[in-house]
């Protein structure tokens, strides 16, 4: 969620431009806003996106990459491990250069369109991992899986920076939250088409259930986790036309991206120098990099560690995966809500103390770490200091 802090009870500020009819509605950038279907498309490429997440890096793919394509589930577990870890070091090294690069200047949709380009035969190839190396080898899928996760990371850090120029400020808590829960919304319905056509047949004699699942797909060859890529893939692709479409871009100078990426750079370097002057910034930063890796930690290896430790199959996890996801939704405009209401420091404590309390209560040695990881980070966001941004008059 945005760090734009929000006041209850305001309205959106409009300005008469001479020669125009209505009053425009200014951004939280003090530019114009973009219109409903804009707004609606930016939340829209959440939907477009988190499948990906859900699907492939929790319930479906990730345990059946782990426990059948490697074959040992606790070398699977190692080896995802090093996936992510080799994915975060990447992402740790350019996303600075990245969120500079956006920040800048220069138009965000083609940095978009270039990750989506990126991520999508990637995440489609997935239907190629099969045991024993039949197909890709497990080299080739953790590359994939790599490029894939920093490809997903960046494309969040273009889409991110839009929001001001798109909302006005009172609505970057809700729109936030609306992208967060339309993007499980999306994995949900998912989820449940690929129980209802893919895990269910052949295993119930419900009436409304197809006998064989469908498309051909043979669950004896797990096709029916393969399957996940390819769907993912495609609805990634559909659904991010109405941001590329209708959400306008943020304006500014066409920059070359080689020149971009020196502009980026330099940005990068001027503040680190400059950090100590911005101690309340360095503070949130350093918290947040431990709270969003404990929470990354649980969502990467949710899914591994059912299926390694409680054995769970594909039919399993797929209905574990749509009742947390019937929850996320409601998590998502729950988080809007509070950020608008209360501010985004009280929303993120809530999140983290929430996270915490339940791993607390699992009484599982396991998540020491991420318990301790949490706790940093709520020791450090107990000392950022909140700024309330007001719009342009």
């Amino acid at each position: 969620m945005s760090g734009v802090g929000k006041g209850p009870g305001t309205e959106p500020v409009r300005v008469q431009v001479p020669g125009q009819a209505s009053a425009q509605l200014l951004s939280a950038d003090g530019g114009e806003a973009a219109d409903g279907r804009g707004q609606f498309s930016w939340a829209l490429f959440e939907w477009a996106r988190n499948p990906y997440v859900i699907l492939i890096t929790i319930y479906i793919f990730s345990p059946y990459f782990t426990s059948t394509v490697v074959g040992d589930p606790v070398r699977g577990q190692t080896i995802w491990g090093n996936i992510n870890g080799i994915a975060g070091f990447f992402i740790a090294c350019l996303g600075p250069i990245l969120g500079a690069i956006a920040d800048t200047g220069g138009r965000r949709k083609p940095w978009i369109a270039f990750f989506i380009a990126l991520m999508v035969p990637g995440i489609f190839a997935l239907w190629w991992a099969m045991p024993g190396e039949a197909g890709l080898s497990v080299f080739t899928i953790a590359a994939l899986i790599v490029l894939i996760a920093v490809a997903f990371e960046f494309s969040a850090v273009f889409h991110n920076s839009m929001l001001p120029a798109v909302a006005p400020h009172e609505r970057i808590g809700f729109l936030s939250g609306l992208g967060l829960a339309l993007g499980n919304g999306g994995a949900l319905i998912i989820l449940c088409f690929m129980l209802w056509a893919f895990m269910l047949p052949g295993a119930v004699g419900w009436s409304f259930v197809p006998e064989v699942p469908l498309f051909g797909i043979d669950a004896g060859a797990h096709e029916n986790s393969r399957i996940s890529g390819p769907i993912v893939a495609v609805w990634l692709l559909v659904f991010s036309l109405p941001l590329l479409l209708w959400t306008p871009d943020v304006k500014g100078e066409r920059v070359p991206v080689g020149k971009a990426i020196r502009r980026g750079f330099g940005s990068v370097v001027g503040t680190v120098r400059k950090l100590r002057h911005y101690r309340n910034i360095a503070i949130y930063l350093a918290a947040r990099m431990f709270y969003n890796d404990g929470k990354t930690a649980v969502l990467v290896f949710g899914g591994v560690y059912a299926a390694g430790v409680f054995k769970w199959g594909a039919l399993t996890l797929t209905v574990y995966g749509i009742v947390l996801s019937i929850f996320a939704v409601g998590g998502g405009f729950f988080g809007g809500w509070l950020d608008d209401t209360f501010g985004s420091k009280r929303a993120i404590l809530v999140s983290i103390v929430g996270a915490a309390t339940h791993l607390f209560q699992s009484q599982r040695a396991g998540f020491a770490s991420i318990l301790l990881l949490l706790g940093i980070g709520l020791a450090g966001m107990l000392f950022v200091r909140e700024e309330r941004a007001e719009a342009a008059e």
